[in-house]
């Protein structure tokens, strides 16, 4: 018998909790604390939170459900949508995604995971410029095809890959690295796969360490000395794990797709936050820190939400890009492989000689974009939660869309009707750039803060202590002291004529 599906109570989550209480201080003390290490507080972050806080919010609109049988009413509130900060909407275009990636994306061909992590030393290169996390992906794609190429000895094989990148860790650090689901071997142009044999990844951890570095060298964020000093050290700092387990095989559909929701995973989980009203702190529970020895971390609630902002992805950046075969190029051409899955059998070798890699003739999975997959709200609830949202609990009848309330009036009587008010929440706007939380004045930005986001690119970092002045007037001719006030004329008809350049 299905259970019977019970809304969630968004105001009762330990996130929401401790964003709300401290959302305020955060916006409040964000120039002081917070700006060193964020930078300037973007639009984006704030709209992300705001949202959040009323998603799943009856007082922010829902809509009207009933039962054409008995009556029965029941009120569906509506959702953020929003990704990477947002658990239950980011946990619902996971579990969208990584059908579509494990059945529509993916051929019938084994698969493993890769981990590419890069030393401490260069990951504060790339806390303040995501874009240059580009970097991360070619390299490292670059690095598994070269090596698969080598290994198998096919220079024409290609990858068939999606990377996803994290800049998360344990208690919510910065930490980029980038997680890579690819076909355990290369395709060919004539439709053919080959397996990789299993291999010591010690040779494609130099080659990603060396085409890491030149590219950092290149894109003149190292210098050569610097390079040089890297490519010396004997502990390198460079990893490439897969787990250590035996590949995915070609027909597990379903182990497909639990590596990809583990690619687009959320950067922090619910069940590890624990929330003190009291106090007003978070105590964040992960795994044993090897310098702390304990399992938990303590935040203040600010704190928190300045962790948890630093992994949301800048606007517009790609965090999980697909390559070779898998890119979306190669699955919008006509695929030349016959539709049917053909073996060879291989011939026994002697137990001396290394056994052939295994070539298998695979047909291209059926073509169907993500949205088309994107399963309805009703059965993504029914397939995680086994519950049907739309049946009624008093009869077996099916609840139909009455209506949509969105002014404050009709939600407020609803909401009160069936016991469910809970008021509205008041969220402030942001507060405008630098100003002293106490007397309420505006200041400047600290010079540490801004110098450290000034462009690299920027020839003059002086610019700031310049005295400003306009274009082709003479220094003399401009009066820049502070106490310097424009000549006003008075007109006959009550006008005041205001002469700038006097």
């Amino acid at each position: 018998m299905s259970s019977v599906y019970q809304p969630r109570r968004p105001r009762a989550s330990p996130l929401w909790q401790l964003v709300h209480h401290g959302w305020n201080d955060f916006l409040a003390d964000y120039e002081k604390q917070h700006r060193k290490s964020l930078g300037p507080l973007p639009s984006s972050a704030v709209t992300t939170v705001q949202s959040f806080l009323r998603c799943g919010d009856l007082a922010s609109g829902f809509t009207r459900l009933q039962c054409p049988d008995c009556g029965h009413e029941r009120l569906l509130a509506f959702t953020c949508k929003g990704r990477h900060f947002c658990p239950s909407c980011h946990q619902r275009r996971v579990r969208s995604t990584s059908e579509w990636i494990a059945t529509s994306v993916c051929h019938e061909v084994p698969h493993r995971q890769f981990v590419f992590t890069i030393p401490k030393v260069l990951r504060v290169i790339f806390r303040k410029r995501r874009k240059l996390l580009t970097i991360l992906f070619h390299t490292a794609v670059e690095s598994l095809q070269d090596a698969f190429r080598t290994r198998l000895n096919l220079p024409q094989g290609r990858i068939g890959a999606i990377a996803a990148l994290h800049t998360f860790g344990d208690y919510l650090i910065f930490h980029p690295h980038l997680h890579l689901l690819a076909a355990d071997g290369l395709f060919t142009p004539d439709g053919r796969f080959h397996c990789m044999p299993a291999d010591d990844l010690a040779p494609t951890i130099e080659l990603f360490r060396h085409h890491f570095l030149h590219a950092l060298r290149d894109a003149k964020l190292i210098s050569p000395k610097k390079l040089t000093n890297l490519l010396a050290w004997k502990h390198s700092g460079f990893s490439i794990h897969h787990g250590g387990e035996q590949a995915v095989p070609a027909h597990d559909a379903a182990g497909r797709k639990r590596l990809a929701e583990y690619l687009l995973r959320h950067p922090f989980s619910l069940q590890k936050i624990t929330w003190n009203a009291t106090t007003k702190t978070v105590i964040y529970r992960s795994k044993r820190h090897h310098t702390t020895k304990r399992n938990f971390e303590i935040f203040k609630a600010p704190d928190f939400i300045a962790a948890a902002l630093l992994h949301l992805p800048p606007k517009g950046q790609q965090t999980v890009r697909y390559y070779g075969l898998y890119s979306n190029k190669s699955r919008g051409q006509t695929s030349p492989i016959p539709d049917r899955i053909i073996r060879p059998s291989q011939p026994e070798t002697p137990p001396t000689k290394t056994p052939p890699a295994q070539m298998l003739l695979i047909p291209a999975p059926p073509k169907c974009r993500a949205r088309d997959m994107r399963p309805l709200w009703r059965d993504l609830i029914l397939k995680v939660w086994g519950g049907d949202p739309l049946q009624c609990p008093c009869c077996p009848g099916t609840m139909k869309r009455v209506r949509t309330f969105l002014r404050p009036e009709e939600i407020q009587f609803f909401l009160s009707l069936h016991g469910l008010w809970e008021g509205v929440i008041t969220l402030p706007r942001p507060p405008p750039p630098p100003f002293d939380i106490d007397t309420m004045e505006p200041v400047e930005p600290l010079w540490q803060a801004i110098k450290e986001w000034i462009p690299d690119d920027d020839p003059d970092l002086n610019w700031f202590n310049q005295e400003r002045q306009p274009k082709g007037a003479e220094p003399e001719s401009y009066d820049q002291s502070p106490t310097w006030q424009p000549v006003e004329v008075p007109l006959g008809d009550g006008r005041i004529l205001v002469l700038d350049d006097s």
